[in-house]
């Protein structure tokens, strides 16, 4: 006869002996980590595009920037009408802010640039890799955050006037005008030169026309900045992100629209130096071995990532149990698992200077090369798994997980604890060193 049995929860709990005839047993273990380098990461396609840097004492200077296409809003686009003339009025560069991380007082130095080659949808980018560009920046402004600013916006209408329309949420950055970035009108003048059958026929057309855009924002090496610097999100999939092209064909004005689509390339980069912060001098640093060591780090954009060594933990476990021979197999001990959480904590009371810690953190097997292998964490996608911060903790359900290791061993698969969503922010944690592992076991004699 066959029995199978797909009700979800904790499996195990249920396992429970009945009025107790063996005793249930609670019990708890420190381990040991240390804080190593994250690999550079797909970085395409991204949940929010990213620009800015934000820098403290523990975790030194990071930096976001996004490189992206535009196209056209539709196909044979014609710009003049018969016999007219066309007259440049302005190329403007728009992009929808979603939020920020960071201190607002902090001013940015915003640089855009041309790239070439274009960044597809359809290929891989890691997080690391750099962008090419062409020439000097199309232009650079200072830019301050400001929550809430409506913008008084004269576009194009009927009249030969146009009417104002105001907008908020946009950063808006004029890329033509700027006499010590010629290549800003250079670009407007070529993207006003495209014609219908040609540069404008089709998305295809145009990518070969213009390649994209890489957008960047540093903290501004002249002002005064307090604060841990600003990181700026903006939505992929919001309707004003791209490129405004103002002119006039004859008498009349009009805007040509160019927008990150959602089928555009996108891609996050991201810089980190740890020169002088508190993350460098623990790098690579072991609790084991190492009774000094009292923190370790986590940080989104493949950045960096606290290492639990799985063969430390099987040994611990095997001890715990009274099998103190690694020959001995652990069915053999009848000591059977019923819920295993391993929890972390927060070693920051508060966020670092206005950065409020990730609200998600996962727990990931890694493969021998060191890579994230969420496939092989059993428990993942149970209700119990967890992984969320609340009163200063870090708690995951691993019961599964624990019951194959003492099972199969550890395998070579270490653990690391990662943030959620690492190519959409820069969110970081630093987390006390020997987190608890608390296990819920029957010994049956």
């Amino acid at each position: 006869m066959l029995a199978a049995c797909n009700q979800e929860g904790m499996l195990g709990l249920d396992l429970l002996p009945e009025n107790n005839r063996f005793p249930t047993i609670i019990d708890s273990v420190e381990l040991v980590g240390s804080t190593v380098m994250e690999d550079s990461l797909q970085s395409q396609l991204p949940s929010a595009l990213l620009m800015g840097e934000l820098i403290d004492p523990s975790f030194g200077k990071s930096s976001a920037s996004f490189a992206f296409q535009v196209l056209p809003t539709s196909e044979n686009i014609r710009l003049a009408d018969p016999d007219s003339t066309l007259t440049l009025d302005s190329l403007i560069l728009s992009i929808s802010l979603a939020g920020y991380q960071g201190d607002t007082n902090t001013t940015l130095l915003m640089r855009a640039h041309e790239i070439n080659p274009t960044v597809s949808s359809s290929k891989v980018y890691f997080s690391r890799d750099p962008v090419r560009t062409i020439g000097t920046p199309l232009a650079v402004r200072n830019f301050r955050y400001r929550s809430g600013l409506v913008q008084p916006i004269n576009e194009p209408a009927d009249s030969s006037s146009g009417t104002v329309v105001n907008v908020s949420g946009v950063l808006r950055m004029r890329l033509d005008g700027q006499d010590a970035f010629p290549e800003g009108s250079n670009l407007a003048n070529k993207l006003l030169s495209g014609r219908d059958s040609v540069e404008y026929r089709n998305a295809d057309a145009f990518v070969q026309f213009f390649k994209g855009l890489w957008v960047e924002a540093i903290m501004h090496p002249e002002a005064v900045n307090n604060g841990t610097g600003l990181l700026l999100q903006s939505n992929p999939l919001a309707t004003k992100t791209g490129l405004y092209l103002y002119y006039r064909s004859g008498s009349k004005r009009r805007r040509l629209d160019l927008m990150l689509r959602p089928v555009s390339g996108s891609r996050n980069i991201f810089r980190f130096d740890y020169a002088g912060s508190t993350l460098l001098h623990d790098l690579n640093r072991h609790s084991g071995s190492d009774s000094s060591l009292q923190i370790s780090y986590v940080q989104a954009g493949s950045g960096v990532k606290t290492r639990l060594s799985s063969d430390s933990l099987y040994l611990v476990l095997r001890s715990r149990s009274g099998m103190d021979s690694l020959s001995l197999p652990f069915q053999e001990n009848r000591w059977v698992i019923h819920q295993a959480t391993l929890e972390f904590e927060n070693a920051d009371t508060l966020a670092f200077g206005k950065i409020a810690p990730p609200a998600q953190l996962f727990l990931v097997p890694l493969d021998s090369q060191g890579r994230n292998m969420a496939s092989l964490m059993p428990d993942l996608f149970e209700s119990y798994y967890d992984g969320y911060l609340r009163n200063g903790r870090y708690k995951f359900g691993i019961t599964r997980y624990i019951q194959k290791l003492m099972a199969e061993g550890p395998k070579g698969y270490d653990l690391a604890v990662i943030p959620g969503n690492p190519m959409g922010n820069l969110a970081r944690v630093r987390l006390k060193t020997k987190p608890r592992l608390r296990i819920t076991y029957t010994r049956i004699p």
